[in-house]
C-alpha cells in the first residue's frame, strides 16, 4: 500500500512539475529578421492596388487615417519580418504582427493580405516549431524603418502582448 501510495504521489509531482514547466515557457521566443523596402518591381502593382482599396474603404489592414496625396513615387512599402519560436507545450493562437505608426505612416497590413489569403484565418503556432511572420507598412517616401512592432497571440486563452523594435 505504501508503495502505490509513493508511486501515486511521484507520479502527480511529476505531472505537476510538466505543467508548470509547460505554463512557464508558453512564451514565444522573438527573433528580429530585419526590415526592407519593397524593390520596384513588386512595389508598383502593390501601390496601385493598395489606392484603389483605400479609396473604396475596402483596405484589409489598419488604416492611419493619412488620406494618400500624391503619386506612388511618393510612397514606400517597408517589409518587416520576424522569426517565432515556440519553446511551450501549448500551441500560441492568433499570432499578429502590427507597426506602430509614426507621422506620415498611412497602413499597416499582414502577409495573409500581401499574399491574397484570408486575413480571417487565424495564424497559430503549435509546441516546438518556428514560423516566420511579416507585416507590411505604408508610408511616405522619406520616412525611416525605425519602428516599434506590436505582437500579440493567445496561450491558453490568456493574451500576450510584447513590443519589437526596429533600427
Amino acid at each position: 500500500m505504501k508503495k502505490a501510495a509513493l508511486i501515486a504521489l511521484l507520479l502527480a509531482l511529476a505531472t505537476g512539475a510538466v505543467t508548470l514547466w509547460g505554463f512557464a515557457g508558453a512564451r514565444l521566443e522573438v527573433s528580429v529578421n530585419g526590415a526592407r523596402e519593397l524593390p520596384q518591381s513588386e512595389y508598383r502593382a502593390r501601390f496601385e492596388r493598395l489606392r484603389d482599396q483605400l479609396a473604396h474603404e475596402a483596405v484589409r489592414g489598419v488604416v492611419y487615417g493619412e488620406a494618400l496625396s500624391g503619386g506612388a513615387e511618393d510612397y514606400k512599402i517597408l517589409e518587416y519580418t520576424l522569426t517565432f519560436r515556440n519553446r511551450g507545450l501549448v500551441r500560441a493562437r492568433m499570432l499578429e504582427a502590427v507597426v506602430r505608426p509614426q507621422r506620415g505612416d498611412i497602413l499597416c497590413y499582414s502577409q495573409q493580405e500581401a499574399r491574397g489569403q484570408d486575413v480571417n484565418l487565424s495564424i497559430d503556432l503549435p509546441p516546438g516549431q518556428q514560423l516566420t511572420l511579416t507585416c507590411y507598412l505604408l508610408t511616405r517616401k522619406d520616412a525611416h524603418a525605425v519602428r516599434d512592432v506590436q505582437v500579440s497571440y493567445y496561450i491558453w486563452g490568456n493574451p500576450f502582448m510584447l513590443k519589437v523594435t526596429y533600427g
